[in-house]
């Protein structure tokens, strides 16, 4: 499940994906994909807000740790 966000509440750093869609953090730059805008670029989030974001996972999904890059 990916969230699509709307790009007019974000600012240009945030879809570069170079800040945290939610805090505006930049440093470290955030490293977890939360979404992606309507034209297909990835959205990022840093682990803090990305917990509460990422809804909780269903019944017997086994979810990986979300701080990892790549799995």
């Amino acid at each position: 499940m990916t969230m699509t966000f709307d790009p007019d509440g974000l600012t240009c750093t945030q879809r570069d994906g170079d800040a945290c869609v939610a805090c505006h953090k930049k440093w470290p730059r955030p490293r977890i994909k939360i979404g992606r805008l309507p034209d297909g670029r990835a959205l990022f989030a840093c682990p803090e807000c990305a917990d509460a974001l990422i809804p909780d996972p269903e019944e017997n999904a086994y979810p990986r740790p979300r701080r990892a890059a790549f799995f």
